[in-house]
């Protein structure tokens, strides 16, 4: 079964949103914004609050319910409060090596002062996990609270321990995600379990649950590439502020699995960009499909509407196919402009529209709508734009009367690219009226090889039903964008233009682009090589030059082809840059290595850094800039030199094991038919090379050179690998 992914426009998105807020500050404010602290009464009473001695686990909060009322109160770091006679329930957070604790503790005010002790130790391990053996745990949430008076969360570990209660009113959540061992945003999951339950009232001392695979709810989520495989994640919220992760194909499949009754928000993203998959609520032991990334991406239909002479337009950034909205991108751009006449009105950066007041009367409109975003890891739909023309009356109250046409292209790949055989190019047009416009036809197509430059026009067939149409296009072998125009009219004159610049990847590979006055200098990478089993930061300078001063500009590190990479890593944050000139920055970037994790042998070797710039006046694309090698980690035993000591004039045998990481990073093998080198060093004086040799099939080298004159050290250096010597331990030797 196929589903498509729910998703709202964008009036609908901020009433969500707003929503959302709303329960996120009620599940993220501490109670004692909602309920202050009490101060002295009439028969309270002082309570201190302190952890058993030698647990060795600092509490960090305390918060504490009446369990009558359920008034919240939260100490923060305080030890001590006064309470009014009754029965409460304390919950203490802490965190200690990788567990993060929920302490619980009930106890009663009564007649006398008190000191209530949290004991860690009486914490649980609380696990979700499925009968996968080879999955892990890539993060774990909890709140424990009423929902209503206030929850506390807690603190982000690896682990979580609870104390086991039965607490009428009290409920502990949990969420948890998992993937497949050993994988990361370089080599993906195929999978990810997203677990959820809520124990309501009582956790018992049994604080472990286990789902069998086919007791969950399962979604295949096929995955297409923005024009490339870019690093992905999907990041799954089960309630506010909790949100979870785990690295998936930024251009394939995987499967999202989901434990009974969770209620989960899924969102892909990609870079800067990604998709929002809508809510989970797939019945357990059935499979859907859905499918997100399709190319052409573009713009939904939106919101313009014309009330008591204003127009009002809330019109939307682009989705995909299957109606995935695509997330705001961080270089994403926005403007709406509506003339009239000689007046114009300008919205810009994801603002609304709103008009001065409007004229009596029908009167001739032009609606003009553009998105624009750029970046290294998204590269279809670059550029949108739909103009339309329309006849109205401002005075009443509708829809202004646009029409939406959406574009399909069959015989796409999974990065958004079409071979050398034809695609089917379908379009369905609809107004915003209904059948108020009448009917709706589609009056052309066309396409660019050239961002728009220049446009064929295509033969058109009508479609079955009114507003739809197709037609056939060959791109030839030397394409490396399809850029795609349709326009369509209604029965009353009002026509529409969309234009999707570099809608899909043609057969051709992407070029370099070099526009306008931007331009990228001086690219200064870090001449080391990758370990594929070590957790690096690579730095890269350059400059940027721009008549306008504000260029921005993306770092990828891509291994195989710059269109259908096997491999890439995106710098995570914005690089700092600082002012050489008015018009020049020197700028470093920092990308982190850890997702070169477990690579595999398919990884290995060169990999290569592209850079994606922009400003007002230019654009520069940079498919390799630099280099930098991907290798594994070698290691060189301590040398052992016999004899001991030695006598002068004899003879010295130096014995050692080189070896190198398995991509996993588990266990090292003999690194075999590799060069060897054995350095003597005497006193101070600089390490010299005396002899060399050659690695055994286990790894092993042994080496003999002639005693040295005097004492001194040997040891044994390997050089054959990018990244610097790998050195071994020294063994001094005594000459007699």
């Amino acid at each position: 079964m196929t589903r498509s992914a729910r998703t709202l426009s964008r009036r609908a998105r901020r009433r969500a949103a707003s929503a959302s807020a709303a329960l996120t500050a009620l599940l993220l404010a501490t109670p004692a914004a909602a309920h202050a602290v009490p101060q002295q009464a009439t028969g309270a009473h002082t309570v201190a609050f302190a952890v058993k001695p030698g647990s060795g686990v600092p509490i960090a909060t305390v918060a504490v319910f009446n369990r009558t009322t359920w008034q919240a109160y939260e100490l923060g770091g305080n030890t001590r409060t006064t309470l009014a006679p009754g029965s409460y329930v304390a919950v203490a957070t802490a965190a200690a090596g990788s567990a993060g604790y929920l302490v619980v503790r009930t106890f009663t005010v009564s007649t006398a002062a008190q000191t209530v002790t949290f004991d860690p130790s009486t914490a649980k391990n609380v696990v979700l996990h499925t009968d996968d053996t080879v999955a892990e745990r890539t993060g774990i949430r909890a709140t424990l609270g009423t929902g209503s008076s206030g929850t506390v969360s807690a603190p982000v570990a690896r682990d979580l321990r609870v104390t086991p209660f039965s607490v009428p009113g009290l409920s502990l959540a949990v969420h948890e995600v998992q993937q497949r061992v050993g994988s990361s945003q370089a080599s993906p999951t195929p999978y990810v379990y997203d677990l959820e339950h809520v124990w309501k009232d009582t956790l018992p001392s049994t604080t472990t649950l286990k789902w069998n695979r086919t007791q969950l709810g399962a979604e295949s989520v096929v995955v297409h590439g923005p024009g490339t495989r870019a690093p992905t994640l999907l990041k799954s919220t089960s309630w506010a502020p909790d949100q979870l992760s785990a690295p998936v194909t930024g251009a394939g499949k995987f499967t999202w699995y989901a434990s009974p009754k969770a209620h989960l928000i899924g969102r892909l993203e990609s870079g800067t960009g990604g998709y929002a998959l809508g809510y989970y609520d797939n019945p357990v032991g059935r499979t859907e499909t859905l499918t997100v990334g399709t190319a052409p991406v573009q713009p939904s239909r939106g919101y313009t509407t014309l009330s008591g002479n204003v127009l009002t337009s809330d019109e939307n950034l682009p989705g995909d196919q299957s109606g995935a909205y695509q997330s705001d991108f961080a270089q994403l751009s926005e403007s709406t402009v509506l003339t009239q006449g000689d007046r114009t009105w300008t919205a810009g950066d994801r603002q609304r529209l709103t008009t001065e007041e409007l004229p009596n009367g029908p009167q001739e409109f032009t609606l003009v709508h553009t998105t624009v975003a750029t970046s290294a890891s998204y590269r279809l739909s670059t550029r949108t734009q739909d103009v339309w023309r329309f006849r109205a009356d401002p005075s009443g109250s509708s829809a202004a009367p646009l029409i939406d046409p959406v574009l399909a292209a069959s015989g796409l790949d999974a990065f958004g690219h079409v071979g050398t055989g034809p695609v089917t190019l379908s379009v369905s047009a609809s107004s915003r009226l209904g059948s108020t416009a009448g009917a709706v036809t589609v009056t052309g197509i066309a396409w660019s090889a050239d961002d728009g430059a220049h446009w064929t026009d295509l033969p058109v067939t009508a479609g079955p039903r009114t507003g739809t149409a197709t037609a056939r296009l060959t791109a030839p072998a030397t394409t490396p964008w399809v850029s795609l125009r349709v326009t369509a009219a209604d029965a009353l004159g009002n026509t529409v233009t969309r234009t999707l610049t570099r809608a899909f990847g043609g057969p051709a590979a992407a070029p370099e682009g070099h526009t306008g006055a931007l331009a990228i200098s001086n690219v200064d990478i870090e001449d080391v090589a990758l370990v594929a089993t070590g957790n690096q930061e690579l730095t890269a300078d350059y400059t940027l030059t721009d008549p306008s001063g504000t260029a921005a500009a993306d770092l990828v590190l891509y291994h195989g082809s710059y269109d259908r990479p096997t491999g890439m890593l995106i710098e995570p944050s914005r690089p700092v840059c600082t002012p050489l000139s008015a018009k020049a920055q020197r700028c470093t970037a920092t990308l982190s290595t850890h997702d070169l994790l477990r690579l595999g042998a398919a990884n290995a070797g060169i990999w290569h850094l592209s850079v994606v710039a922009d400003s007002a006046t230019g654009h520069v694309e940079d498919h390799d800039v630099a280099t930098v090698t991907l290798v594994r980690k070698a290691h060189l035993s301590t040398v052992d030199v016999t004899p001991e000591p030695v006598t002068k004039g004899g003879r010295i045998t130096a014995t050692g094991t080189l070896t190198r990481d398995d991509w996993d990073g588990t266990t090292p093998s003999g690194y075999a038919g590799r060069t060897v080198k054995l350095q003597f060093c005497k006193g101070t004086s600089s390490w010299t090379t005396v002899a060399t040799g050659t690695t055994d099939a286990g790894g092993r080298v042994r080496i003999g050179a002639p005693a040295p004159s005097g004492n001194g050290r040997y040891r044994l250096a390997y050089t054959g690998d990018p990244g610097g010597p790998i050195l071994s331990g020294t063994d001094g030797v005594t000459v007699r």
